[in-house]
């Protein structure tokens, strides 16, 4: 008997153990069943985030031109160069993309759940019921946006309205047997926003114990800031970085020198997802292997983000990023002589024992959803696509970079200007074919360089090298930095058409032995790739799959 979808979206009637807001590693009695006080409704809500497997993540990065193939000797194993060569489909694993499908449909019904639990209490009747109303809605929203970002093509307002969508669930489902639709991008992006806007009103810090676990004020306009830039919608993105950011952005800043101060290695890694952090809005617990392919391990070291990109593209790129190349960073990167990966801080691996005596156990990844410094980025991008209308907006973008980056160096750091920014993306840089074996596999001059060509609307349409583009080069490249390893850069990819190449390394970790293959939108369409295919379950189910021609 074919499996019903309602199964194969997630929500299944068994809702997973949800994780302790003290402690991540507690766990709690499912209350699903018996819903009928606050304080339940408030508990339920804690399984609304991803605590077991299926954080998007791992698959994003490795998705992306954050990593290469640093050739056959290093460690991997069939997942990794599943998800890197961009398969149909992918080997099981925690972090495979069924696993990021069925656990965010398990958030959407455990947020549903709630919702329709308030709704029999009376409605937000009391401030608590008010709260949890709004934590729902935003987790709702936020599942629904990660499922829309992985399984569906880049959001454009020309083109949403004819591109396949995801299933959104509003209610919790009571049919035994449903039938579900895709329905379009447009659709599930309208409902996203019905969402955000219908709970952030609603949020109230003062009803968790601990708010860095939950969707608090900050993170939840921070979240609402990154779904309006997705949706190209300037002013709404600036009015949610604003309110995340308060009136006193600086004081927001994370404090760099504390990571420094520690042993390289995990300690620094702990520190920057450190919950006291004012820095940090949202944390996330899931059972996930990100830890180990972001940090020191040996772990999946083949398909890594190792010289290459480290030494021509993101941490130290030879003529410098747009803030020079003379600076000093507070907390510099890492080179792993025994693995061979440039790593920054920024999730942490904890293990957690099943058996300690055996020593069998399982790791869980500890990472930011969201940040003042995505807050900060994400309102100096939507400055820089009002330059043209707007006469002040170049300088509010320059004083949000600049307070950016200012804070990541402890000395050469001159603040940024309209013309040192031009002047770094208008440079020429060598196409350094002298990496390529035999020099005859050089596809591109802009393969190696940190500026990307962008063949996305509208940004295809900028003049190029011209001051909009020129500045908006310059903020997708700290974008890159600033979110190595947490996945957003396959995000950005996809939203501004950026080619992502898949070189294959000699031994030396630098010379371009072969690109193999490459996602690019350069003959005017987005390449199918862009979005995931949907796990084979769900498409035997009568679910349509993403066209791949």
């Amino acid at each position: 008997m074919k499996k019903s979808i309602i199964y194969l979206l997630g929500i299944a009637i068994v809702i997973p153990a949800f994780m302790s807001c003290s402690d991540f590693l507690d766990q709690n009695p499912d209350l699903r069943t018996t819903l009928d006080s606050e304080e339940k409704i408030a508990n339920i809500l804690v399984s609304a985030y991803i605590s077991g497997a299926g954080s998007y993540q791992l698959v994003a990065e490795l998705s992306s031109d954050n990593v290469c193939d640093y050739g056959i000797t290093k460690n991997y194993n069939q997942f990794y160069q599943d998800v890197y060569e961009w398969a149909e489909e992918v080997t099981s694993n925690n972090d495979a993309p069924r696993n990021i499908w069925s656990s965010n449909y398990n958030n959407i019904a455990n947020a549903n759940q709630a919702l329709s639990a308030i709704e029999e209490l009376g409605g937000p009747t009391t401030t608590r019921l008010k709260a949890s109303k709004g934590e729902a809605l935003i987790c709702r929203a936020y599942s629904h946006f990660v499922l829309a970002n992985m399984f569906c093509m880049p959001y454009n307002p020309a083109t949403a309205g004819n591109c396949l969508g995801i299933p959104y669930m509003d209610h919790a489902e009571t049919d035994l047997n449903p039938r579900y639709e895709r329905g379009t991008l447009q659709k599930v992006y309208e409902m996203i926003g019905k969402d955000i806007e219908a709970g952030i009103p609603l949020i109230d810090d003062t009803a968790y114990s601990v708010p860095k676990y939950h969707f608090n004020y900050k993170a939840a306009c921070c979240f609402a800031s990154r779904y309006y830039l997705f949706m190209q919608d300037w002013d709404n993105a600036i009015k949610y970085a604003t309110m995340a950011l308060t009136s006193n952005p600086s004081s927001l800043l994370r404090d760099y020198s504390a990571i420094a101060a520690l042993p390289n290695g995990t300690s620094r890694h702990q520190e920057y997802v450190n919950s006291a952090s004012t820095a940090n809005f949202l944390l996330q617990a899931a059972t996930s292997n990100s830890g180990l392919l972001f940090d020191w391990y040996s772990t999946a070291g083949r398909y890594s983000h190792g010289k290459l990109q480290g030494i021509y593209e993101t941490v130290q790129p030879k003529k410098g990023g747009p803030w020079g190349s003379s600076v000093t960073f507070k907390a510099p990167h890492a080179v792993l002589a025994s693995s061979g990966k440039y790593v920054l801080p920024r999730t942490w691996r904890v293990f957690q024992y099943t058996d300690p005596v055996a020593g069998t156990g399982f790791n869980k990844a500890i990472s930011v959803l969201f940040t003042s410094e995505e807050a900060l980025l994400n309102r100096a991008e939507a400055y820089i696509m009002k330059m043209n209308e707007d006469p002040t907006a170049l300088d509010k973008a320059l004083e949000d970079i600049n307070l950016y980056a200012a804070n990541l160096f402890s000395a050469g750091f001159k603040s940024m200007t309209e013309a040192s920014i031009i002047k770094w993306a208008t440079e020429t840089y060598p196409d350094y074919s002298e990496l390529y074996v035999g020099k005859t596999s050089v596809s591109s001059p802009q393969t190696l360089n940190p500026k990307k060509k962008l063949h996305a609307a509208p940004y295809n349409t900028l003049e190029e090298d011209g001051p909009q583009e020129s500045m908006l080069q310059a903020l997708i490249f700290m974008r890159r930095y600033q979110f190595l390893h947490e996945g957003m850069r396959w995000f950005d990819t996809r939203r501004f058409g950026i080619t992502v190449y898949r070189y294959l390394l000699d031994e030396d970790a630098e010379t371009v032995v072969q690109i193999t293959d490459q996602i690019s939108d350069e003959n005017g369409t987005a390449d199918p790739r862009r979005a995931l295919q949907l796990p084979a379950d769900v498409i035997a189910a009568g679910l349509t799959p993403n066209p791949r021609k």
